[in-house]
């Protein structure tokens, strides 16, 4: 990786582990390796950093695909495949470091609630197709696909969150047999 990738990746860790907001440009440089004065020949300041750091994420995220699996033989199956496919993608870094920063920021920064938003709406997206596909096989009978997508992108979102702060193991079975159930 290059200086300005890792100084990136520095920030990432950083503001997983410390929160954003605790983090100097003492703290990457000594992450990275190099005097705090060389960052500055790479950014013109913090704020640069996150933009890129921002940038760098959307950039990794977008190249990530959510699977719904069509070949699926029930509504179970598929929102398991699908539920698992997303919880996969946001435990890799970057993208979970991305995901927990986020969580952090959202309330004291405008622009870290527009990359939750942005997330979300990925996420809503592939829940709302798998969803009407079930529909459309009479596996779920669901009035209103758009609000069913919004409930299980918001517990899907409340998962990840549990899944990236306590590693707890996801539980997809148990998410989309609540599902199941309520429709």
């Amino acid at each position: 990786m290059s200086t300005r990738e890792d100084i990136i990746s520095a920030l990432l860790d950083l503001g997983e582990e410390k929160g954003l907001a605790n983090v100097s440009l003492s703290d990457i440089a000594l992450e990275v390796g190099i005097r705090k004065a060389s960052i500055y020949s790479h950014f013109e300041s913090q704020k640069a950093i996150i933009d890129a750091m921002l940038a760098h994420c959307q950039s990794v995220l977008k190249t990530k695909t959510f699977n719904v699996d069509f070949k699926a033989k029930d509504a179970r199956s598929l929102l398991v495949s699908l539920f698992d496919n997303i919880i996969d993608v946001f435990a890799e870094k970057p993208i979970s470091s991305f995901f927990s920063i986020i969580q952090q920021q959202r309330m004291f920064d405008e622009t870290f609630s527009a990359e939750e938003r942005m997330v979300s709406s990925m996420i809503n997206a592939r829940i709302r197709i798998a969803l009407e596909f079930c529909v459309q096989r009479g596996w779920l009978d669901i009035r209103d696909t758009d609000y069913a997508a919004d409930l299980v992108t918001a517990a899907v979102l409340n998962k990840i969150s549990d899944v990236l702060s306590s590693g707890a193991e996801w539980e997809t079975d148990r998410l989309s047999d609540g599902l199941i159930e309520l429709f």
